[in-house]
């Protein structure tokens, strides 16, 4: 039950439940988060992927701006007087200007190819911080839309999840009370999603509704689940999309980095070392002399480069794991919501715990299956992502009281009429 999904299954807690326990920890001083309306996926993207690159803008920024990112070695004619300033501007000079890379083994071009240096222009390292920073704020940027989408839907996850959580700390009688509220609320908000009965084949698109999230939209009850998979989507298009980005960033195809790497690894050579993060480059500059201009090419060491080869390998990995995971969760998502018997035996799973499962009640339930809609089955399946399989069920046998209660005032009615 604990995975929450609408799939029926034999495990009490999955492995990203567990997970979530554990690193869940570092979200908050108490140990406790804030957010419940999201599994731990989506916080895996948009929290713990954000709080790392942050951390690590931070450390290249202090390296940077501290420390000496890079050395020059000057050449004899500036050893004057004036050395230190003209070390100093030498240092300065090149790094605010693009420096390029060109082997040892290989000549550099004559400065009437000056064209040749600029094709191996480095034109990254000065806006490592800010990439770093911009890819954090694409991380975050798919559950600011869940937050945008899901504000007319009716009914607020994250506050109703966190209500439910909090249950957990409630003496039993408090906790019923407050469960009961929950129930009602819910009720209510199930009430206020009705199928739209204007337009062109009404009952074709109804049909359609009932068997997949093709027809979206509130009075469809599947608005939240079709944001569920947009923002998964997001997810899995901004890891994928990153990859390549960072191609135009870096100036190097960095899609492949991680392959090449690995294929280091595999011959035994040394993986350490890229060209893409080289830590020895080149620099030319130019000095005003009244009335001519006398170019210098010096040799400069970069030593953020060492920091940037580590973190950027490290990303190269994590993107195209959290590029798989959010694969994974779309598609499972996907395929618990797009099919109605995930939905009933979902249901069913829950209300056989609550003792109301039998065979008197199974046409009740079928139409509580169909009151619920994909968005109230999302519902609970929050409850059980971010409570308990215990606060579930009963915030669930609550809801099915209300229902059955109000159905078979109709049928008596009915009957009367």
């Amino acid at each position: 039950m604990g995975n929450g999904l609408c799939v029926e299954t034999g495990s009490s807690m999955t492995v990203f439940d567990w997970m979530d326990h554990v690193l869940g920890t570092v979200q908050s001083p108490t140990g406790k988060r804030t957010i419940h309306d999201d599994d731990f996926i989506d916080r895996l993207n948009n929290y713990y992927t954000m709080i790392m690159l942050v951390v690590s803008t931070v450390f290249i920024s202090s390296v940077q701006y501290v420390g000496e990112p890079m050395t020059c070695w000057c050449p004899p004619e500036f050893e004057t007087e004036e050395q230190d300033v003209r070390v100093r501007y030498t240092n300065v000079v090149c790094w605010v200007s693009n420096t390029y890379y060109i082997p040892m083994d290989k000549q550099i071009p004559p400065e009437n190819l000056i064209e040749q240096r600029l094709q191996k222009e480095l034109v990254y390292y000065q806006w490592v911080p800010l990439i770093l920073l911009c890819m954090a704020l694409l991380f975050k940027l798919p559950r600011m839309v869940w937050v945008v989408m899901t504000a007319s839907a009716g009914i607020s996850i994250a506050k109703v999840g966190s209500l439910v959580k909090e249950t957990q700390l409630y003496s039993e009688d408090d906790r019923d009370k407050r469960l009961q509220y929950v129930a009602e609320y819910i009720d209510q908000w199930l009430e206020t999603i009705q199928t739209a009965r204007a337009g062109f084949c009404v009952k074709m698109r109804e049909r359609v509704s009932n068997i997949c999230c093709v027809m979206c939209g509130r009075h469809h009850g599947n608005f939240i689940i079709s944001c569920v998979l947009v923002m998964k989507l997001l997810y899995f298009v901004n890891c994928v999309g990153q990859l390549y980005l960072l191609n135009a960033f870096l100036g190097t195809k960095f899609n492949v980095y991680g392959f090449e790497v690995l294929d280091s690894l595999r011959r035994g050579d040394d993986w350490t070392y890229s060209p893409r993060f080289p830590r020895v480059t080149l620099c030319d500059f130019q000095i005003r002399q009244m009335t001519n201009l006398q170019r210098w090419t010096v040799q400069c060491v970069l030593p953020i480069n060492l920091f940037n080869e580590k973190i950027f390998i490290f990303l190269w990995f994590w993107l195209v794991f959290m590029a798989f995971l959010s694969a994974f969760s779309l598609v499972v998502n996907f395929y618990a919501f797009i099919f109605p018997q995930h939905r009933k035996s979902y249901v069913r799973k829950y209300l056989q715990l609550t003792g109301f499962y039998n065979q008197k009640e199974k046409p009740m339930i079928r139409k509580f299956v169909t009151y619920l809609h994909q968005d109230g089955c999302y519902i609970f399946r929050v409850f059980s992502m971010n409570a308990s399989d215990v606060i579930t069920i009963q915030t669930m046998k609550y809801l099915y009281k209300l229902f059955r209660e109000r159905e078979l005032k109709k049928e008596i009615s009915e009957e009367a009429a």
